[in-house]
């Protein structure tokens, strides 16, 4: 069962003298916040962990490389190569979490845009009637072709 957050959903706090002040603060939290309260209500429900913490907009390398589910070594060679731009300061490198959400929002729109025209490409070679392993080698196959 999922819970819904709305304006009328009152939490139960810990102090029940609480729940008019409550009940007065729901109405007025901004959409963005209460549909992340809403997240964080369904999965509770669901019995998912949920962790919540304050994340600056200024990341360390480990950070970032959490955000993008990625090692820290790769987000380096990333921002080496110049695909995420970040600070210096001091010895270590910052980055801020803006551009690590750009790139992945970027990264994950590449990645659909491809398994769409993989997939529009198959149809048309009519690779979908193919057994799978027919299938992975054609696609690598094009793929190599794509990238000569």
């Amino acid at each position: 069962m999922s819970a819904t957050l709305t304006p009328e959903t009152v939490l139960p706090p810990d102090d029940p003298y609480e729940l008019e002040s409550l009940n007065a603060l729901l109405p007025k939290l901004s959409p963005h916040i209460r549909k992340g309260l809403t997240a964080f209500i369904d999965a509770l429900s669901k019995g998912e962990a949920v962790r919540i913490e304050p994340v600056s907009t200024m990341l360390t390398t480990s950070q970032a490389a959490e955000i993008l589910n990625v090692s820290r070594m790769t987000l380096v060679k990333l921002l080496d190569d110049g695909r995420i731009p970040y600070q210096q300061p001091s010895v270590h490198r910052q980055v801020c979490l803006a551009d690590v959400l750009a790139y992945k929002d970027e990264r994950s729109r590449k990645r659909a845009n491809y398994l769409e025209d993989s997939m529009q490409q198959a149809d048309e070679d009519d690779l979908l009637l193919l057994d799978i392993d027919t299938y992975t080698t054609s696609l690598k196959h094009a793929k190599r072709q794509s990238l000569s």
